[in-house]
C-alpha cells in the first residue's frame, strides 16, 4: 500500500525533471536565436555573409555549438548563403550584360512633335510638288519638274543603276495621288506618336528609315528578279509606316487596331493577318498597282528591329 504513493511520487519527480530539461533547451535555443538576430542586424553581417562558406566549415568543427542549436544554425547558414551568393549572382548576371546608358544626342533633346510634324510636312511638300509638276506639264508642256521628281523621288531599277541610290530614301516621302497620301498620312498620324514616345526621336527615325529602305530594296528585288519587270517604279511611305506598326504590334501585342478605322482587331492577330495577306498578293496578284512586296519588306524590318531591341536587353 505504501509502494504506490512512492511510485507516483517518483513518476512526478521524473516528469518535473523532464520539463525542466525541455525548458532549459528552449531557453538555450531562444538565447541562440537572439544572438543570431543581433548578428543579422550588426554591420559586420556583410563581411560575415561574404566569408560564409569558410566560416561555415569552421563552425562545423568547433565544439562551442551544441547539438540542440545545430538545426537552427544550418537553416540560418543556408538562408544567408543563398542571399549572399544566389541573388547577387543573378543581379550581376543581368546588370553586367546591360550596356551603359546612351549619351543623349541632339535629336533626343528635340520635342517629339517636331519630328512628327516634320515628316508630315516633307510628305506634304513632295505631294504638292507632284501636283505642280502635273499642272505645269498640262498647261505649258514643260516636263522639267516632272523629270526631276521622276529621277529623284521614284525608286526603280534604272535610277539605282544610274547611281541615284538616294531614291531608296526619298521615295518614302513621295506620293502622287491624293488617296495614297491621305491614307498613309492618317495611318502615320495615329501610329507615329506612340512609337516616338516608346523609342525616342533618334531610334524612331532609325526605325522609320530602316523600314523605308527595306521596303524599297524588297520592291526592287522582287519586281526585277521574280516578276521580271525592269520598268516598275515604287514610291510612298507605306513601308516605313508598316515598319512602325509592326514594331508597335510586337511591343504591345494586346493593343487593338482599327481595320479601315472601323473594325477592332488585337495587334497579335492584325500583324500576322496583314503580313500573310500582302505575301499572298505579292505572289498571286500580278496586275496590282499596290507594291505589296514593299509592304512585306517594311513589316519584316519592323519585326527585326523589335527582335534586335530585345536582344540588346539580354
Amino acid at each position: 500500500m505504501h509502494a504506490l504513493p512512492n511510485l507516483l511520487m517518483s513518476k512526478r519527480c521524473l516528469h518535473v525533471f523532464h520539463r525542466s530539461i525541455i525548458q532549459s533547451k528552449c531557453n538555450s535555443r531562444l538565447a541562440h536565436c537572439n544572438t543570431l538576430f543581433q548578428l543579422n542586424s550588426s554591420p559586420q553581417l556583410r563581411l560575415f555573409s561574404s566569408q560564409l562558406p569558410v566560416r561555415f566549415a569552421q563552425f562545423q568543427t568547433t565544439a562551442s555549438i551544441g547539438t540542440g542549436s545545430l538545426p537552427a544554425f544550418l537553416q540560418f547558414a543556408r538562408t544567408q548563403l543563398r542571399n549572399a551568393t544566389h541573388r547577387d549572382l543573378l543581379r550581376f548576371r543581368y546588370s553586367s550584360s546591360r550596356r551603359p546608358p546612351r549619351r543623349p544626342n541632339w535629336l533626343d533633346s528635340i520635342n517629339g512633335n517636331v519630328i512628327f510634324v516634320a515628316i508630315l510636312a516633307i510628305n506634304g511638300g513632295v505631294f504638292l510638288l507632284w501636283q505642280g509638276a502635273k499642272s505645269t506639264y498640262q498647261t505649258t508642256r514643260d516636263p522639267t519638274l516632272w523629270i526631276f521628281l521622276r529621277d529623284n523621288f521614284l525608286v526603280n531599277w534604272q535610277n539605282i543603276t544610274s547611281g541615284r541610290v538616294w531614291t531608296l530614301v526619298t521615295s518614302c516621302f513621295s506620293h502622287q495621288d491624293i488617296q495614297h497620301a491621305l491614307f498613309n498620312g492618317i495611318s502615320f498620324y495615329f501610329m507615329a506618336p506612340g512609337v516616338i514616345q516608346a523609342l525616342g526621336n533618334s531610334r524612331f527615325l532609325g526605325l522609320y528609315f530602316l523600314g523605308g529602305i527595306a521596303s524599297s530594296v524588297t520592291s526592287l528585288i522582287w519586281n526585277r528578279f521574280y516578276k521580271h519587270e525592269s520598268n516598275f517604279s515604287s514610291h510612298g511611305a507605306s513601308g516605313a509606316i508598316l515598319a512602325t506598326i509592326a514594331f508597335y504590334a510586337c511591343a504591345y501585342p494586346r493593343t487593338k487596331f482599327l481595320i479601315f478605322f472601323v473594325v477592332p482587331c488585337p495587334a497579335w492577330a492584325f500583324l500576322p493577318g496583314i503580313l500573310a495577306f500582302d505575301v499572298y498578293r505579292s505572289v498571286t496578284d500580278v496586275r496590282t498597282t499596290t507594291d505589296t512586296a514593299g509592304h512585306v519588306g517594311g513589316m519584316l524590318s519592323g519585326i527585326g528591329f523589335f527582335l534586335w531591341r530585345v536582344a540588346l536587353r539580354r
